[in-house]
This record gives structure tokens, sequence and C-alpha cells, in this order.
């Protein structure tokens, strides 16, 4: 058995909230606990997709770059699916209100206007 996760790329993690991870070689994303001190614990399944990247919006949805972007809520439902003319590799929240999600692709850098307000 292999323990090891393949994932790509850098989040922010804050003590006390979720931290979410995206395996490439698994195609599956995990939920996890990060710990005052920065360690990361209590691993499990959120998602049976994984892919190149995850983001998390200021309402705590989660997204996953795996050939399109996935939109999972907090509870690990699927509630969207955005198409990109490309395959993502890395997903970032920016803009003034931090609703702009820009994905970058092979070739290109998308902005799109993120809709969820919500949890």
């Amino acid at each position: 058995m292999n323990n090891t996760l393949r994932a790509f790329g850098l989040a922010p993690a804050t003590a006390g909230q979720a931290y979410y991870v995206t395996d490439e070689n698994g195609e599956k994303t995990y939920s996890a606990s990060i710990g005052d001190d920065g360690t990361i614990s209590n691993l499990k399944l959120f998602a049976e997709n994984g892919g190149e990247s995850v983001s998390l919006d200021d309402n705590g949805n989660v997204y996953i770059a795996s050939g399109q972007v996935y939109v999972y809520n907090s509870k690990g439902e699927m509630i969207d699916t955005i198409e990109i003319p490309e395959r993502p590799s890395q997903l970032l929240f920016g803009g003034s209100d931090r609703r702009t999600l820009f994905v970058l692709a092979r070739s290109s850098l998308y902005a799109i206007q993120t809709r969820y307000r919500g949890r």
C-alpha cells in the first residue's frame, strides 16, 4: 500500500480551519485539520475527484482543478462544474472582493467571477 499523496501547488493553512489537499495520482481530494503548531491531522476523504489544484473560497466552497473545475460545498457535495477551454493546472482566488477565480492553464490565464455567497 502506498500512502503518498501526489499533490502540486501550495495553499495557505490556518490553525482551526479545514485544509484541503488534492491527489492528482489517486484522483481524490482530502480534508484535514491544522493544529496550532501547523501540523496536519485527521486526514479524511472529502471528494471522489482529485487533480492538479484545489482552492477554497471565502464561503467554504472547494474548487478542484481536474480536467475542468469542479465546485463542492463544505459538506463534500458537488454543486457546479466550470468548463475551461484548456486543462486547468492552478486555481487562486483574488480581486478586491476575493470572488474572482483565476485559473492557470497550459497557455492561458482565465478569470471567472464566482457567484456563491453562502455556505
